[in-house]
């Protein structure tokens, strides 16, 4: 989109500048709205604006509460972009990292069924499906109680932390911001 707004302003220039740039402008103009559609994209892109108004919205319910995964002591980093002062970048945080005390226990939010247990440098780790386009992420955990495949309730036993656990949520568009859960 930003790309877009770049070649609609520098076209503006041109086709303002003289006839020379004016020239060259043009074709360059007709061949991406011919060719790429941008035409039908804007007009789509409008009608959709124009219909979000006019909605009726249904309110969502669901009887699945979302639980926390554990008792923690305080957010230590949350969601989203963050300066790394050792690399001096940017870095995105797919997910939240907890304070926790040592060994505290890790429960899913949701009943679900483990789908992967791994492992890296910050501890053990686990992956739930609750449904099919719906997971939670569980790092940092010392000890792991469960297996591959198995299904839990909300009250299942997950694992017991080190010091922080780093959790995550995810759905068909990837990482979801989990802050809500722990306001």
């Amino acid at each position: 989109m930003l790309l877009v707004i770049f070649l609609v302003a520098a076209a503006g220039l041109a086709m303002q500048s003289g006839e020379s740039s004016r020239r060259i402008a043009e074709p360059v103009i007709r061949f991406m709205l011919k060719d790429y559609g941008v035409e039908q994209k804007i007009a789509s892109f409008i009608d959709n604006l124009r219909d979000q108004g006019r909605l009726d919205l249904v309110p969502a319910r669901s009887s699945s509460t979302l639980a926390l995964p554990c008792e923690y002591i305080t957010v230590k980093k949350n969601y989203g972009w963050h300066w790394n002062s050792k690399t001096h970048k940017q870095e995105f945080s797919p997910g939240i990292y907890l304070e926790v005390n040592h060994n505290t226990a890790v429960k899913p939010i949701l009943d679900g069924r483990v789908i992967e247990i791994s492992s890296n440098e910050e501890g053990r780790q686990v992956l739930l499906e609750h449904n099919e386009n719906f997971y939670s992420f569980y790092g940092g955990l010392d000890e792991v109680f469960v297996e591959e495949g198995k299904e839990l309730v909300k009250d299942s036993l997950i694992g017991k932390t080190g010091n922080t656990l780093y959790f995550e949520i995810r759905n068909q568009d990837g990482p979801q911001d989990p802050t809500p859960l722990f306001e």
